[in-house]
């Protein structure tokens, strides 16, 4: 494990206030960390009443699934992007209110579950998550989505119910379901 990786988990330790684990399996609820290769690659911090994440936590740029299920965050640091390897993220039940315009370089990001946050808008560049395949925004208060949305080309799932998007959003929906993206809202 490379020195900063090491920092980043002894910083977000202090936070939660108890030792990481190595364990074998990280799902939602999982609390714990998997190295492949000597390096951070999956980690699960779920239900630890997190308010913020250690800006060291941006150097754990080969975390592949990152899994912080029902904490507090309300925002992420301006370098979330630097952890472009992450290819699963799971933010679900927070409370988020924004998301940082550098989570659009999350280049290998495939899986995002957003749902159950405080969402109003997303980043002007969330269109360019180009592997995304599934995304989660249900329970939020999304009122409109960017344009680069429909430049979500690898999207097959999106659910995005009880959100109170406004006209335009339902056309850029349509534009995405007759591409064939899996939608669980009539439109």
């Amino acid at each position: 494990m490379t020195p900063s990786e090491k920092q980043a988990l002894v910083d977000l330790e202090a936070l939660v206030k108890e030792p990481i684990p190595v364990v074998s399996l990280i799902d939602s609820f999982k609390f714990g960390f998997i190295p492949i290769r000597n390096h951070v690659a999956r980690l699960g911090v779920p239900n630890k009443g997190l308010i913020r994440l250690p800006d060291s936590f941006c150097n754990l740029t080969l975390l592949q699934e990152l899994t912080l299920f029902g904490n507090r965050l309300n925002d992420l640091p301006n370098a979330f992007g630097n952890l472009t390897s992450l290819r699963f993220l799971n933010l679900v039940r927070n409370e988020l209110k924004t998301l940082p315009d550098s989570l659009s370089k999350l280049e290998s990001l495939q899986i995002l579950y957003l749902n159950d946050n405080q969402l109003k808008k997303l980043p002007p560049s969330f269109g360019d998550l180009a592997l995304l395949q599934r995304l989660n925004l249900r329970n939020n208060g999304l009122e409109t989505l960017p344009p680069s949305f429909l430049e979500l080309n690898r999207l097959e799932f999106l659910w995005i119910e009880n959100n109170p998007l406004d006209d335009i959003s339902r056309e850029i929906l349509k534009g995405l379901e007759a591409r064939g993206v899996n939608i669980d809202i009539k439109l």
